[in-house]
């Protein structure tokens, strides 16, 4: 999977998916912004791993869909689906009462961010 090249509004992701699934990007977006507002931001956190974690291929490359690609896209939903219903169980409590999911959520894409820096 790559990101969109031309198909961008905000980091290409969505138009990257839309290529990849065959379906319009716009359809993409929009369930990304509505799931983003239900979640309360866990798939806007969703949206930037992915930004910062797909590649985006040379002007003129042409697109090839990657299923390894498409394996990470599933396992990054169902692990941010999982890890907000955690943080609604209050799996991420720490002894005082407060919630570590937003600096953990942090910790991880600036950790991901950081990976993919050094490797490219």
């Amino acid at each position: 999977m790559y990101r969109s090249f031309d198909d961008r509004v905000l980091g290409g992701v969505c138009g990257g998916l839309g290529a990849l699934f065959k379906i319009n990007p716009w359809w993409i977006r929009s369930l990304f912004v509505i799931l983003a507002l239900l979640t309360l931001g866990a798939f806007a956190v969703l949206y930037l791993i992915l930004w910062w974690t797909t590649p985006q291929p040379l002007p003129g490359e042409r697109f090839r869909g990657s299923p390894l690609g498409l394996l990470l896209t599933i396992i990054l939903a169902v692990a941010i689906i999982v890890a907000w219903g955690g943080h609604l169980q209050g799996w991420f409590d720490n002894s005082s009462g407060r919630s570590v999911f937003w600096p953990g959520m942090f910790l991880i894409v600036s950790s991901i961010f950081l990976l993919r820096q050094v490797r490219a």
